[in-house]
């Protein structure tokens, strides 16, 4: 019995740290840094390079074009990624904002026409400006 419940705990633990192994590897990457970035774009310029046969003398310069396009492109992808994500969060907001006018005019159209009635009724009542005030008050909070 005592064995049984040793190998029962050992195995759920094996299982439970190849679970979260196999769970890491196939989560998104996290972002390389700068540094790695520009040592990935050296070592592909260097092999562009040397698929272009590029003389020795003209490598320091075709590859640090290389890396400046490469790096060029790359900020233009992150420009247009927040230019979408800015319009999309502005679309959104502005939704919210649409929704949110209609249901206070609807509100206050709903106040106008209770404070319209209310006024009707304290004419019919023929009351004085005192006695009409505080009917007005009292038929809007109800």
């Amino acid at each position: 019995m005592r064995y049984m419940l040793t190998t029962f705990a050992i195995a759920l633990g094996l299982l439970l740290v190849a679970g979260d192994g196999g769970m890491a590897q196939t989560g998104t990457p996290a972002p390389m840094s700068k540094r790695a970035l520009r040592h990935q774009d050296k070592l592909e310029c260097t092999a562009q390079a040397k698929q272009q046969n590029i003389a020795e003398r003209n490598l320091a310069e075709f590859v640090r074009k290389c890396m400046a396009d490469r790096q060029a492109v790359r900020r233009k992808q992150n420009a247009d990624e927040r230019r979408t994500k800015r319009g999309m969060a502005i679309e959104e907001g502005a939704a919210i904002l649409e929704v949110r006018n209609r249901e206070r005019r609807e509100q206050l159209e709903k106040e106008a026409a209770k404070r319209a009635d209310c006024n009707k009724q304290a004419n019919d009542q023929k009351l004085r400006v005192a006695q009409r005030r505080s009917f007005i008050k009292k038929c809007d909070a109800q």
